[in-house]
């Protein structure tokens, strides 16, 4: 499906209720000493070297933010952590019928810097984009021999606003 160039999304702070359908919030919450999370090294054949490796960003988003290019993995689920309390963007797409990205149906989440993402293993999702920079991020995930990457240009970009943005 293509987006309209001028649809807007508006992020909403992010929530494990509300990145269900994506995969879990990496947060602690209850009583509980642990809280044990099932997706970080979920995968399926063939990814099956797990990996985790520290990236940087250097520059922070500007608002609005245009949503160009999407990627996923097919074979893993993928985990980013952020090392220095940067908030962050979160913006995620479920597939379509054509297996590409369902735009109409594009969320996006604001996370502070507590949180962390694990994308469920074949959703489609925006690269790291911060919202105070430089921030650094673990990242954990299996890997594949013969690739493990989705990249997606969109057609006409989708522009994410914070709540409350006028402009």
């Amino acid at each position: 499906m293509r987006a309209d160039p001028m649809r807007r999304v508006v992020a909403e702070p992010l929530t494990s209720e509300g990145f269900a359908e994506f995969g879990e919030v990496v947060e602690h919450g209850g009583d509980a000493r642990r809280r044990h999370l099932s997706l970080p090294f979920a995968h399926a054949a063939p990814a099956c070297r797990p990996a985790m490796w520290v990236s940087r960003v250097d520059a922070a988003l500007a608002w609005p933010c245009p949503v160009v290019l999407l990627e996923r993995h097919p074979h893993s689920s993928q985990t980013f952590i952020p090392l220095d309390n940067a908030p962050y963007l979160v913006a995620v797409a479920p597939d379509g019928a054509d297996g590409a990205p369902d735009l109409s149906r594009l969320r996006a989440f604001i996370a502070c810097g507590s949180q962390g993402v694990c994308y469920r293993a074949g959703v489609w999702h925006q690269g790291l984009s911060v919202l105070r920079a430089p921030a650094q991020f673990a990242v954990a995930m299996t890997l594949a021999d013969d690739g493990n990457d989705e990249f997606l240009e969109l057609a006409a970009s989708v522009d994410i606003v914070p709540p409350g943005f006028s402009r």
